[in-house]
């Protein structure tokens, strides 16, 4: 209770008083809602309640994600330079089509797929690549082995191919010299 000869409130008069108890009931919470139990079950075991819940977190999430690209492709043709002044009809029909949560998934699930198709393809690009590199390594490989194992009628090793080897090896750290 606000007492006008209390220290704290001295400086107001009995006018602002009254004022600053009307302003401090009025600012309080009003009652608290009786809990409701039923509905508390509800929330808490229904699976209907968060298949619910869940269904309307898809939405948004789809729908947030969508609005993302729309802005992302916006910027984009602003970069690009493209006009966008006079669009045609049938992207104005588009425009005011709101698309339905069907349709965004639908359109989700295409990106995700051709993105899924690109990592694929960029995949098999480097297996290829590395399949061929480990090639061609075999191939040095088994060719300096062939011309270092290379013997005389009396088991000496051939000195014509170990001075070629060693040739091409000075040459290729010292890079090409004409």
């Amino acid at each position: 209770m606000i007492d006008a000869r209390h220290p704290r409130y001295a400086h107001l008069c009995m006018g602002h008083v009254e004022l600053y108890k009307i302003t401090k009931i009025m600012s309080e919470p009003q009652s608290k809602k009786p809990f409701d139990k039923k509905r508390w079950r509800e929330k808490k075991y229904s699976k209907k309640f968060k298949v619910q819940q869940w269904e309307e977190k898809r939405k948004k999430a789809v729908i947030r994600q969508y609005i993302k690209e729309l802005k992302k492709s916006k910027v984009e043709n602003a970069a690009a330079g493209v006009s966008t002044i006079n669009p045609s009809p049938e992207e104005n029909r588009g425009k005011n089509e709101k698309l339905s949560a069907y349709k965004l998934a639908q359109l989700e699930y295409e990106r995700t797929q051709e993105a899924k198709r690109k990592k694929k393809e960029e995949y098999e690009r480097r297996k290829a690549e590395r399949e061929e590199a480990l090639n061609n390594y075999k191939k040095r490989k088994i060719e300096r082995y062939k011309k270092l194992s290379k013997k005389t009628k009396k088991g000496q090793p051939v000195m014509k191919d170990r001075i070629e080897l060693l040739l091409e090896k000075i040459q290729s750290e010292c890079g090409p010299s004409k």
